[in-house]
């Protein structure tokens, strides 16, 4: 049997949540940090990020949930920032996970083949789709 035929999807979309009102240096300071794991990283104002984990899935040899770890580690004990962590198969799954994280930081990776049963019961307003932000000059 074809080895491509035998893969299964990996969670490969990680969207990072730094804390709220978080200055501007320690969040230019995570998406560093996220260009050192993946270099396909978007900054997402004010204070998030969206990093493909394709080429850092092969690169590193582990799995998503070990790289959003080993993030948030590196934030915490490098930065003193704990950021919370979602890791899905789009971004919609990504971002929808990484709001639903209590506390101050964490990693919680959504399984594609269970993804939909995940989001089915999040109210609609729950779902999270990043978009882009426009600022005004005033």
């Amino acid at each position: 049997m074809d080895d491509k035929m035998t893969q299964v999807a990996q969670p490969t979309v990680m969207h990072v949540r730094c804390p709220d009102r978080l200055p501007e240096d320690p969040c230019r300071q995570v998406l560093e940090l996220l260009a050192d794991l993946s270099p396909v990283v978007q900054a997402l104002p004010p204070s998030c990020a969206l990093v493909e984990l394709k080429g850092a899935l092969r690169y590193h040899g582990t799995d998503a949930a070990h790289l959003g770890e080993v993030i948030r580690i590196r934030s915490v004990s490098r930065l003193g920032v704990d950021v919370r962590v979602g890791i899905g198969l789009t971004i919609t799954v990504a971002a929808t996970a990484s709001a639903q994280i209590t506390g101050p930081g964490g990693v919680l990776a959504i399984p594609p083949d269970q993804a939909a049963d995940w989001l089915a019961p999040h109210r609609r307003h729950d779902i999270h789709q990043p978009r882009p932000v426009c600022c005004w000059a005033g």
